[in-house]
Formats: structure tokens, sequence, C-alpha cells
């Protein structure tokens, strides 16, 4: 018998998907009283996904299957920046005109396995460009910057395994964590979001 009472929470055990819930009874209960909106991102390096995402877009999959509303965060801001996570160099810079390709074709993955629309369980894909690229910096350092700490950023796996092996890690990558925790407000102001799916590392 699961020790879960919700669906989607039931599925994602039984195909071994779970490695870390921060809230788990509060996510449970929360999923089997409600219709619950969550978010995955997805950077846009390249034209298509690869086998790591798999994971995390059959969690959206199930997600919406079990009666939610899933989001897909297409990463065109971020995308400028470089995740450091599992990196040991500096992401290759790409142009606007290829990041926007590459958007396209990601979509295209996630129209054979998403329903989207405007019903109240309907995939939403967003896009962090629309707000990130619009951020005034000075007033991004005082507004949201303040509420990070810099010890604990330098903890994380992303960073910390960086400077242990003495690899290069880039001002721009290192606030890369910052730009994620500001989607996530972001998301939460225009859907109503309280909830990030994905890897380990987020």
């Amino acid at each position: 018998m699961s020790a879960f009472k919700s669906d989607f929470l039931n599925v994602l055990s039984e195909r071994g998907f779970i490695h870390q819930i921060s809230d788990p009874k509060g996510l449970d209960a929360l999923c089997a009283k409600e219709t619950v909106t969550a978010y995955i991102g997805f950077d846009c390096t390249a034209p298509s996904l690869h086998a790591g995402s798999l994971v995390p877009i059959m969690m959206l999959h199930w997600f919406q299957q079990t009666g939610h509303r899933p989001i897909t965060l297409m990463g065109g801001g971020t995308t400028r920046v470089g995740d450091p996570s599992g990196k040991d160099e500096s992401r290759k810079m790409l142009t606007d005109a290829a990041i926007e390709d590459n958007k396209a074709g990601i979509r295209k993955v996630f129209e054979k396995l998403l329903t989207f629309g405007d019903g109240p369980t309907d995939a939403i894909m967003l896009d962090n460009a629309d707000w990130l690229l619009k951020l005034n910096y000075v007033e991004f350092l005082r507004e949201i910057g303040r509420h990070f700490s810099v010890n604990q950023m330098i903890q994380r796996d992303s960073v910390r395994l960086r400077l242990e092996r003495e690899q290069h890690l880039s001002f721009l990558e290192f606030n890369y964590m910052l730009l994620q925790g500001y989607d996530f407000l972001e998301i939460y102001r225009r859907t109503g979001c309280r909830l990030q799916m994905g890897g380990s590392d987020q």
C-alpha cells in the first residue's frame, strides 16, 4: 500500500521518480485536495532535449494526467547566462536567433506529451526572457540580491564542485541561481504557482 494519498505522488513513487520533496505530507495533501500548478524550467541550449530531461518531462506529463496544471518554463533568459550545475566549463554563448530556434524545437517535444490550452489543467508555456531581459540590474541587486546569502550560494553543489576542482566559474554563471529564484517569484505573480519540480540540483 502506498504511503501517499494523491494520485500524482503515487504515480511518481511507483515509477521511482522521487529523490527529494521539501514537504512530502504537505504536497501530498495539497495534490489530493485541489488542482495544483507546478513548473519545471528548461534552458534552450539545443534544438531538442536530451535523455537527461526525460524524467522531468514525464513528471509534467503525469502531473497533468493526474488532474493538475503543468507549466513548462523556457529559459530564453537564463540560456544567456548558463547553468553551472554539473558543468566543467562555461556554457557556449548562443545568439538570440539560435535561442529562439531552439525554443521552437523544444516546444514540439512538449506538444507531443502535454495538452496546451486555457482549461484548468491545460499546460502553459512561459519564457523567462519575458521578465529577465527587462530587469534593471541595480534595482534587481537591491530588491532581490539582498535576500541571497553568498555563504549559502557557494555551498551549493553547482558552485562548490567547480571551486573545489579549481575550475573557472564566471560571475555570470554565479548569478544563475538568483535568476532561478526570481523565476519562481515571477511565475507565482503571474499564475499563483507555488511548486517547482526538477532535478536534484533544483
